[in-house]
Parts: structure tokens; sequence; C-alpha cells
């Protein structure tokens, strides 16, 4: 596969999130009434069901063209801005000849009632470089992008990208990854999300298709499968007709993702998962 095809397949679209942006945006079952979707209706757990130290590992090809690794982790707990936060990250590192990809994504998530306080993006794609984060301020229910500046090793506030609205408990993609997993899924069922900080990602459809048992490197699982769709181009496009595979379990693991394309076919398995105690006890 030529590094311009891997290209066009991943995109720009921002990180190892233009792969698995599948889980964005707000919640609230399409039988339901529709809005903010946080307070009492929320359908998330009211108490934050992942461990400190839970990571797990993902092996990602292209077609038939074995690309690399992804991690996804629950690292720590931070302070921002006087709140505690859960500190989640998604990391992807691989190459194919004459093109390399190492993204690192990171979302600061509050908890009671669930929002996204920061989330940050340090992105190396072939020749492409990013390194941003966003604030989001939920008392005044806007966002602000800042850039890194190299010269003063720090982040500066975007010149436009300023006191953006955003709706009410807004997410980022990688705190929906992670609540998404603790929904109640039934076959059959339909969720539509209308929470994600950037307002052009709204909604997000998330229908729940079938159960499934499947065999990844990490084992055999019984799974439910769900397919995301987004109003984009990308992985989770229409286009793509993505299908996730969720394990039926208390630990609700990713276990597989599979999409297809016209350019080709973007797929994630399980490898390996696990706690480390040491930084759970942290």
């Amino acid at each position: 596969m030529s590094s311009e095809r891997f290209a066009a397949l991943g995109g720009h679209a921002g990180s190892c999130l233009g792969l698995l942006a599948a889980f964005l945006a707000g919640i609230a079952p399409l039988a339901a009434q529709t809005g903010s979707g946080a307070g009492d209706g929320d359908p998330f757990p009211h108490a934050w069901p992942f461990r400190i130290g839970q990571e797990a590992e993902y092996a990602v090809t292209f077609g038939p063209v074995r690309f690399g690794r992804m991690h996804l982790r629950v690292e720590a707990q931070d302070t921002i801005r006087s709140t505690p936060a859960y500190r989640i990250a998604m990391e992807m590192r691989g190459s194919i000849p004459f093109y390399r990809m190492d993204d690192r994504s990171v979302s600061w998530l509050a908890t009671e009632p669930y929002r996204t306080l920061r989330f940050e993006e340090i992105l190396r794609q072939g020749d492409y470089r990013r390194h941003q984060r966003w604030e989001l301020d939920h008392e005044a229910l806007t966002a602000t992008r800042e850039d890194w500046d190299e010269e003063i090793q720090a982040y500066r506030p975007h010149r436009r990208q300023r006191d953006l609205p955003i709706p009410q408990g807004a997410l980022d993609e990688i705190s929906y990854l992670f609540l998404i997993r603790s929904l109640p899924f039934e076959v059959g069922r339909t969720y539509e999300f209308d929470r994600y900080f950037e307002e052009d990602g709204n909604p997000v459809i998330v229908e729940v298709l079938r159960r499934e048992r499947v065999r990844v490197p990490a084992g055999t699982f019984e799974t439910f499968v769900v397919r995301p769709t987004i109003q984009t181009d990308g992985l989770f496009g229409e286009e793509g007709q993505a299908e996730v595979f969720i394990s039926d379990d208390d630990r609700r693991l990713i276990v597989q993702i599979k999409s297809r394309m016209r350019r080709g076919s973007v797929n994630m398995y399980l490898r390996d998962f696990g706690q480390n105690e040491a930084e759970a006890d942290r």
C-alpha cells in the first residue's frame, strides 16, 4: 500500500481519532425526548466504571497490510482548574514504507456530571504535524483552541477559534469512546448523540445490530456489534459502514473494529488488556 493511499484512508482527520471517532457526541435514546443529555436523564453510569491503570492494546491493519499498534489507557486522575478529572489516552504508532504515524490524544474527563475539561492532540503523520488542545469552559459553555508554540514551549490561544459555543455537558471523542461502552445495549436499539463539543460533529447515530462471537489475538469473546454513523466522509461515515464489537460482559472491552471503504478497509483487533496495579493504587 502506498503512503498516498494510506493518507487517503486515515487522512489528517486528526489522529487515531480519525480512525476511532466512532463514539462521538451527546446522548439520548431516539425513543426519548432529545436534549442536552446531561443530568438526571443521562444514561451513563453515575459512578466512573473504569479503573485507573486499565489498558488495551490493538493490532491495526489497512487492507492486507499490518500497520502497527493502538493503545487505550486510563492513565491517572489529575486536577484541571480545581476540578478532578480522569486522564484517558489513545495512542497509535505504526508505519509502512515511506509513511510513519505516531499520535497521542488525551482527554481530561470530569464526572458528576460527565464533561470534558480539556482535550489534547499531538500528531505526527508522515510530514504532517499538529500539537493543539481545546479548553472547555462549562460555566460559559464555550471552547477555545490553543496551539503549541515551539519557541516559547507553551500553548497560545488560537487567533480565531476562541470562545466557540458548546452544548451542555460537552464531550470529546475519547470521553465518548469510554462512556458509550457502559450503555445498556439491546439488539435493535438505536441511540442519537448530540453532545459533541464541535457543532458539526452532531448528531451521531449508533445502532445495536446483533450479538456475535468473535476470535481475536486476545481470545474469544461474546460481543454486541454496534454501528456508529457520523455525518462525515471518514471511517465512521455512511460510506464506511463500520462495525464495532464490544464484549458482552462487565469489562465492556472494544474487541474489534471493522470498516470497508472504497479505498480499502481498516481493521483493529484486541491483542491484550490488563490492569496496571501500581497505577491503580495512585
